[in-house]
């Protein structure tokens, strides 16, 4: 996982009232809590993205993409190489905003279900 916390909503998961289907996952973690890199991959956006806040896109190769959102700093840049566990941002800490993480995994511009790939990874070593 990205970061520690619990997760509120699952790939799929129908929203409350009536909202659409979730496309990724979504993880409450702690105020300032530390995010890391999913998968290994490289940058290719960091920053402001249509009232989303700031979103972090890494690209991991074979058409496969994650998105990650909600961050309140993003510690890497368009073009920089990651390793999975490899810190990449830091939730909020305001005191005001709860901390929620949201990450989706794309392949071929198709969200897919990320959580069997995340506990696939589960032996990688992590920051």
């Amino acid at each position: 996982m990205p970061a520690h916390g619990r997760l509120l909503r699952r790939y799929g998961q129908q929203g409350k009232n009536g909202s659409p289907a979730s496309k990724g996952i979504t993880i409450a973690t702690r105020e300032g809590a530390q995010v890391i890199a999913p998968f290994d991959g490289k940058v290719v956006y960091a920053g402001e993205f249509r009232g989303y806040g700031l979103i972090l896109i890494i690209e991991h190769g074979k058409r496969y993409h994650t998105l990650l959102a909600g961050v309140e700093r993003v510690d890497a840049v368009v073009g920089q190489w990651i390793l999975a566990g490899e810190p990449i941002g830091v939730m909020t800490d305001d005191g005001v905003r709860k901390p929620e993480l949201y990450l989706e995994l794309r392949r071929n511009g198709q969200a897919i279900n990320p959580l069997p790939w995340l506990a696939a990874t589960g032996d990688k070593v992590r920051g």
